[in-house]
């Protein structure tokens, strides 16, 4: 019963990821078709689009590896050689954690909120003219 609840679960994560990257396909055709003042901008989203992409392709991948995996059982043809999961699990995690430190997202939010943000390389550098100062809830009360 473990095993095919597993199994079922493995499904819904493979239906509602496959949903969100729909979304995130249906949202760059609609930007591309009716382009926004703030798509205009500088902020380089279209480039944190296609890293979003790379990304889910790469998650999916291995998503769908871990649903045949479990398919076959415990004594299948892939949890009975360990090279499989070093390459469908490891190495493409691996491949989304690097992608995602060399574009990372939190440059979008700097941009758009006024914070730093890395340009030529791994320097991080202040955007001039976003700075905007935000009130705390308590200043200076401590806590209560």
């Amino acid at each position: 019963m473990g095993t095919n609840l597993i199994i079922a679960g493995l499904f819904v994560q493979l239906f509602f990821f496959g949903c969100f990257i729909a979304v995130a396909v249906h949202f760059d055709v609609i930007m591309h078709k009716v382009p926004t003042a703030r798509v205009l901008s500088s902020v380089p989203w279209h480039k944190h689009l296609i890293a979003l992409y790379a990304g889910s392709i790469l998650i999916m991948i291995r998503s769908i590896f871990r649903v045949v995996e479990y398919l076959q059982g415990f004594s299948g043809y892939l949890l009975s050689h360990e090279v499989y999961l070093y390459i469908f699990d490891a190495v493409l995690m691996l491949l989304v954690l690097v992608l995602f430190n060399v574009i990372h997202p939190s440059e979008v939010v700097a941009l758009v909120k006024g914070g730093k943000a890395a340009k030529k390389g791994w320097k991080m550098e202040r955007m001039v003219g976003y700075h905007q100062r935000v009130p705390s809830d308590n200043s200076g009360r401590g806590f209560s």
